[in-house]
């Protein structure tokens, strides 16, 4: 039997720090040349820090690299798909890594069943030393559960969602979807899972750690806002429409607290008399914010500032 091909991606960035225990998670993964192939590619985008040291420490494993201006993060993943043609398919970033054995599970769990586009596990989030804080797995299971950031994406302490690092999918399903949106620089890989579940792709989840997502300072995931801005820009067109496979409560509900969560985020600088006003006319034209209580926590916090800034006037 012809052993699967396995492309991985690496788009870089200066982030030599990070970068060798990457490529190291990768090339060193057990099951290598016995029961998989590897194709690997490291994009950087023309680092200025001694990335380049580092990638050449490791140029006879890789199927190819490159480290020259491109048009950001998604240009640079798209750039490494082109060149691959694995029959499995993962992109990870600079700052991530593989845990062992991750690679030999997605194969055994596609091989079990070749239906299979979407493969994922759990995803360890760790510190920028590489400590765990805590492990994630992802609930998500339906078109209309992952259109439902509310339910799943922005939860607070209780995140359902997938991790980038943890998902596999399959040539076929590349073929299908074409590349990731560029004009996407925080969630495009959000955009491109919710195409493929908008298109009918078969996931299956494996129940062990994958790979670890590290959380640090300079990662554009810590960029909140403009993360949550654009995922709801994704979701939103997908919202506009009628669809039966989303119940049409679920649908208004999600709707209006997308609105709400817009508009505080673009007024956040704003006075808490104008975010008040725009809390209850938004409440006017979506009278479900009435039931949510993200939308009660919104206005006592503004109700709250209100309260306070006669006072401190007065004080002053």
């Amino acid at each position: 039997m012809k052993r699967p091909l396995i492309s991985i991606v690496t788009p870089s960035f200066n982030q030599a720090e990070f970068l060798e225990q990457t490529i190291r998670s990768v090339l060193s993964q057990a099951g290598r040349g016995s029961r998989f192939d590897l194709q690997y590619f490291v994009i950087d985008g023309g680092s200025t820090d001694h990335t380049v040291d580092v990638i050449g420490r490791y140029e006879s494993e890789l199927a190819g690299w490159c480290s020259e201006p491109d048009r950001g993060q998604t240009h640079a993943i798209n750039k490494g798909f082109q060149r691959c043609d694995g029959d499995l398919l993962a992109y990870i970033n600079s700052d991530d890594y593989y845990l062992p054995g991750a690679f030999e599970a997605v194969v055994d769990a596609w091989e079990a069943d070749p239906r299979r586009d979407f493969i994922f596990g759990t995803c360890h989030h760790v510190d920028e030393a590489g400590e765990l804080i805590r492990p994630q797995t992802a609930t998500i299971t339906s078109f209309a559960e992952m259109l439902d950031l509310w339910q799943h994406w922005l939860r607070y302490f209780d995140n359902r969602n997938f991790v980038q690092p943890e998902v596999f999918w399959t040539r076929r399903l590349s073929r299908q979807l074409g590349g990731f949106d560029e004009s996407r620089h925080y969630a495009m890989d959000f955009d491109y899972w919710l195409r493929g579940f908008d298109a009918g792709m078969r996931i299956h989840h494996i129940d062990q750690p994958l790979s670890a997502f590290r959380i640090h300072g300079a990662q554009k995931t810590s960029q909140i806002d403009q993360t949550r801005l654009e995922l709801m820009a994704i979701v939103d067109p997908y919202l506009q429409r009628p669809d039966p496979r989303i119940d049409s409560q679920d649908r208004e509900r999600m709707i209006a607290l997308n609105a709400m969560e817009r508009a505080m985020i673009l007024q956040r600088e704003e006075s808490a008399t104008i975010k008040f006003r725009k809390l209850a006319k938004l409440a006017t034209g979506h009278p479900v914010l009435l039931q949510q209580r993200s939308y009660w926590r919104h206005l006592r916090r503004t109700g709250k500032r209100l309260v306070r800034w006669p006072a401190q006037r007065r004080a002053a």
